[in-house]
């Protein structure tokens, strides 16, 4: 399935733990980081690298929503430790399997077999922070589940929010506009306007 936008929309810091195809069906898509930008029209493919942080700007065509895909692609190769992030990585990748996990500092020392100290400083010296990973990374779980769902399937904000492991719709709306700096409402199904 895809995600629709009849409005344009700029989607901030995005970030997927697995390699993300990115194919527009319609409309257009700019994929950019402080490096690179590619332009993406109706019928283009992308790949972003795994855990490359990027921005999005989505742009409906004249009359025409913007219809977009997304989709987690595996490169056994790439292993994990692209980017010299190893421990954050690997985190994230088990975030965004399990976004509704309760994802503390005791739990990652029990999975890394460390203290919770030793834990915090792994990701620390990568440049990373337990809670804004967790935040980050249930935002991608909750934007791939909306670009799998079935387009006339009546999705809610609390719907959305709890299958990405947020407490409350509050919360996944702040990660909304704090974390990818999106409207809510690209998460849910339907031509409605944006709010």
């Amino acid at each position: 399935m895809a995600l629709v936008s009849h409005y344009p929309q700029h989607l901030l810091g995005l970030r997927f733990p697995l390699r993300l195809r990115v194919t527009v069906r319609q409309g257009f898509v700019t994929l950019h980081n402080e490096i690179a930008t590619r332009k993406l029209g109706s019928g283009d493919s992308f790949v972003v690298p795994a855990f490359l942080r990027f921005a999005c700007d989505v742009m409906p065509g004249r009359g025409k929503p913007a219809v977009f895909s997304l989709a987690l692609e595996q490169d056994e190769a790439e292993g994990l430790h692209g980017g010299g992030k190893r421990w954050s990585r690997a985190l994230a990748q088990h975030i965004f399997q399990s976004p509704q996990g309760q994802w503390t500092a005791a739990r990652l020392a029990a999975l890394w077999q460390v203290t919770p100290h030793k834990a915090r400083s792994r990701l620390f010296a990568e440049g990373e922070a337990l809670l804004s990973l967790v935040r980050e990374q249930r935002l991608a779980h909750a934007l791939h589940t909306a670009a799998q769902a079935d387009p006339d399937e009546d999705r809610g904000l609390a719907e959305v929010a709890a299958g990405s492991g947020f407490a409350s719709v509050p919360a996944f709306c702040d990660a909304c506009s704090d974390v990818a700096g999106v409207r809510p409402s690209l998460f849910l199904g339907g031509p409605g306007p944006a709010r």
